[in-house]
């Protein structure tokens, strides 16, 4: 069953087999509610069904907000609130871009606390294997740290890049060009919330990335093919891992 506003969306989604039934509202036995709303308005729906007996999870990609958000409004999570954030996915968002193997052979983080229903954390554990991700569990602090590295920070960097592309470069472009800009094309009002929400870690791992240009930018500078040479060593290892 899918809640849904957007009235386009869900023709999409009902039509193409997504759901069974589009609602205006959480039916009363419903067992399992995802919550899939732009991660700044995820608490605040939560905050909406913390009456209803199911339990619920988010896919956001920021998690510390939501959990600050939820503990100043109702005094901590939700016994039967999972924040779970999936990290599989593509520049698309909508019904439109819907793939039944999106989850397959990827990690999906749970947040965990000691107040977390041991029931509502198992169904919703089962509800993410079942799609074939793997479940692994950090604290909100944690995941934030890591994904401003693997997922904010290089969106940032693609969209400061195209900054500086001139449509006479198009012409131009060959697999690198695609292989670093995909992710520009992603939704600039959906990835500003994210980027906004996880400001501190975001801008420390931009830092660092500044470093590290300088670091390339001083080899080149100084014709040090070796400092060079090793820099791009190790980035090329680390790929390849």
């Amino acid at each position: 069953v899918g809640v849904e506003t957007d009235p386009k969306a869900a023709k999409f989604a009902l039509e193409n087999g997504l759901v069974d039934e589009i609602r205006t509202t959480v039916a009363a036995d419903t067992e399992l509610i995802a919550v899939c709303t732009p991660s700044d308005q995820i608490a605040n729906s939560v905050v909406a069904l913390n009456q209803h007996a199911a339990a619920i999870f988010d896919v956001g990609s920021v998690k510390s907000p939501i959990v600050d958000s939820l503990t100043r409004q109702l005094g901590g999570l939700p016994k039967r609130f999972v924040p779970c954030h999936p990290i599989a996915g593509s520049e698309l968002s909508g019904p439109q871009a819907a793939r039944a193997d999106l989850f397959q052979d990827s990690t999906t983080v749970m947040t965990v606390t000691p107040n977390t229903d041991p029931q509502a954390l198992e169904l919703v554990r089962e509800a993410w294997q079942a799609t074939g991700t793997t479940v692994v569990e950090l604290s909100a602090a944690d995941h934030d740290e890591m994904l401003a590295v693997t997922s904010h920070l290089p969106h940032l960097l693609a969209f400061a890049f195209m900054q500086q592309v001139d449509p006479k470069h198009l012409e131009y472009t060959g697999g690198g060009f695609r292989d670093f800009t995909r992710i520009a094309n992603a939704n600039p009002e959906l990835w500003w919330r994210i980027l906004s929400m996880n400001k501190e870690q975001l801008l420390l791992a931009a830092d660092q990335f500044s470093a590290n240009l300088e670091a390339l930018k001083a080899s080149l500078t100084d014709g040090d093919m070796q400092a060079g040479v090793s820099a791009l060593t190790r980035a090329v290892k680390l790929r390849q891992e």
